[in-house]
């Protein structure tokens, strides 16, 4: 996200699905200096979580409340958005809650096939789109950046992490299906897990 969106001090964002990659999305914003970090989603744990994690704004998508709205009421729109959930009419959500010159990159597998369809003022004053692997970083200059990040205490990462013994593999499946879990960690053969 820091790679290919590169928001600056004072700007605003709006993440969209804050599970693994869209909790990181918001930590990475906050130690850029976003002053408006947005995080949307359908569980209300990790809303919560979103918020421990440097979120000033959360907005819950399950219900029936219009997401592009209560975006734009914060701000009237964000210079930046992360689609993280790989479902097409959340894509669009995230363009159309762009402000002119906007920038949103798209992360995740969509469905074979699927189309994004856009009004022509989600694109007309100058906002961009487009796909992103692996945040378009240099791993090995990344990943160390990372880590020391996390050394200093500004990207807490193992937030997301639940470790698992290895006998409760179909419990951390479970966790993982429900959303309960970001990331299950299985550990083999270590006791007291």
């Amino acid at each position: 996200m820091i790679n290919t969106l590169r928001p600056g001090v004072g700007s605003s964002i709006a993440v969209f699905g804050v599970g693994a990659v869209g909790l990181a999305g918001v930590m990475a914003a906050r130690v850029v200096g976003c002053t408006t970090i947005i995080a949307i989603d359908v569980h209300p744990h990790r809303l919560e979580l979103a918020k421990e994690l440097g979120a000033t704004h959360v907005i819950d998508a399950s219900g029936t409340q219009d997401v592009v709205a209560s975006v734009r009421a914060i701000g009237g729109g964000v210079q930046f958005a992360l689609d993280t959930t790989a479902v097409v009419h959340v894509a669009r959500q995230a363009a159309e809650c762009l402000l002119p010159l906007g920038r949103c990159s798209l992360v995740g597998v969509y469905p074979p096939g699927a189309e994004l369809k856009l009004k022509v003022d989600s694109i007309f004053f100058g906002q961009a789109i487009g796909g992103v692997i692996e945040g378009d970083s240099v791993p090995k200059v990344f990943i160390p950046q990372l880590i020391e990040l996390w050394r200093q205490g500004r990207f807490p990462f193992e937030r997301l992490i639940q470790f698992y013994r290895f006998e409760d593999i179909n419990l951390a499946a479970a966790d993982s299906a429900t959303g309960r879990t970001l990331k299950p960690v299985l550990r083999i053969g270590s006791p007291g897990n």
